[in-house]
């Protein structure tokens, strides 16, 4: 069965790692127009998320790399 889900269901949703580890809530996603692949994700931090430095957009939003996300009720699971 195909499953689907559109974008405004999915922005405000709280996004974790695999780990199970908060990065945040999510506010945009980017997609490549080229081959339609998750380029990343634009997440508000909740404070001190993942290690290391973050790139951050123009907004202060954390630009969060990803090549797949999972609905997981009301979180996004990423890699």
């Amino acid at each position: 069965m195909e499953s689907k889900v559109f974008s405004k269901e999915l922005i405000g949703k709280e996004v974790e790692t695999i780990t199970g580890r908060s990065v945040g809530k999510l506010e945009d996603i980017v997609i490549d127009t080229d081959d339609g692949s998750i380029k990343y994700l634009l997440v508000s931090a909740a404070g001190n998320v993942i290690g290391g430095p973050h790139k951050l957009d123009e907004k202060g939003r954390m630009v969060v790399e990803t090549d797949r996300i999972r609905v997981d009720g009301d979180r996004l699971v990423i890699n």
